[in-house]
Order: structure tokens, then sequence, then C-alpha cells
């Protein structure tokens, strides 16, 4: 038992060392993980704002963002290298993100959902919480779209980056989510015309 020790060790220590070598982009694009779990899951009931923000100064070249829906993670890469990520959500069963390559189509702060949202009267009282389009809008309702603040679009067919509830697992309506803070960074520094990759 005694012998086998420096092998149990010598084998973590090549899956850590190999698995800190999984960050630049080739890795990343080809797939390249040591594992990946099927779903990270979490209480969809709290919202996540995990991810970080490393954009030396000077640093130029093409910005890329590559969407992860196994992970549901979001990295972002300025001339190859990779300078920020951040937990996403993206679309649930019935509504699931399309993979593939898009690129950023328009940016608005403020967007809101022309197909989801809430239905209220005159006064401001919510009459239907979670609205889709097609329903039956009642006497006097009004549609209200749900936030998508700091809005990318990736397709004409309304799926969008922006800001949202995030718990790391699949929970959107095909859009990518992501948290308030993240949102905001991607948001400022994403150029419209941006590569965007979906797996």
């Amino acid at each position: 038992m005694k012998r086998s020790l420096p092998i149990i060790a010598t084998a973590l220590a090549l899956l850590v060392t190999a698995c800190t070598k999984q960050n630049d982009l080739t890795t990343t694009l080809s797939g390249g993980y040591m594992f990946r779990p099927d779903r990270i899951r979490i209480d969809p009931g709290k919202a996540v704002s995990y991810g970080y923000w490393d954009l030396p100064a000077g640093l130029t070249g093409e910005h890329l963002i590559v969407i992860d829906t196994q992970l549901q993670q979001a990295k972002y890469y300025v001339g190859g290298r990779q300078v920020g990520m951040s937990t996403i959500s993206s679309g649930k069963a019935g509504h699931i993100t399309p993979k593939g390559t898009f690129k950023v189509l328009s940016k608005d702060a403020d967007h809101r959902s022309s197909s989801y949202g809430s239905i209220v009267d005159k006064y401001g009282n919510t009459l239907i919480s979670n609205y889709e389009r097609g329903m039956d809008i009642p006497a006097g309702g009004v549609y209200e779209g749900a936030p998508m603040t700091n809005g990318m679009q990736l397709t004409t067919s309304g799926i969008w980056m922006h800001e949202g509830l995030v718990t790391s697992a699949p929970e959107s309506h095909g859009c990518i989510r992501l948290p308030k803070e993240m949102a905001k960074i991607f948001f400022d520094n994403t150029p419209v015309g941006t590569p965007v990759i979906i797996r």
C-alpha cells in the first residue's frame, strides 16, 4: 500500500498540471477539458455572481467570447488571451440556446424582451407575471417586456446575452444570462461585430 502512494501523488500532480494548462484559447475551442460535468447545479432561488475581469493595459487584438453551455461559463478573449470569465445560465429544456458561431449584431443597455414579460393594469398591478407571446391579454392589460439590461443581440430570432438571474444551470428561454457585474463589464468592453462561439 505504501508503494502506491508515490504513484497516486504523481498522478494527482500530473492531473493538476494538465488542468492548469487548459486555459489557452486553442484548448478551449477544441473542447479539451479533463472532465466536463453535465450540469453544475445551484439552488435556482439563489443568484450567482462569480466571474473575473483582468484586461492588461495596452492589450490589443480581436475580441472573442466563447460560451460553454455544458460548463455554464462565458470566457472572454482579447488578442487570443483570456482576460475574463463569467458564470452564465443558458437555455433550459424546451428553450435550448443555439450552438454555433455568431457575432454581436447590436447592443442596447436598456433592452426589454418582445416575447417574455408581464401584463400589468393601468395602476401598475401585475395581472400575469410570466407572460409569453401568444397568451391572451386580459382587458385593460398592458404588456411589459422583461428587462434584458446590458443586452447584446446574437441572433435575429431573439437570442441575446444580457443581465439576469444566474444559477450556473440552464434557466433561460434561450438567451445567455450573466450576473449583473459581469454583464456590465462584457457590455462595456464588447464592440458590435465581436464573434461569439456557443458550444
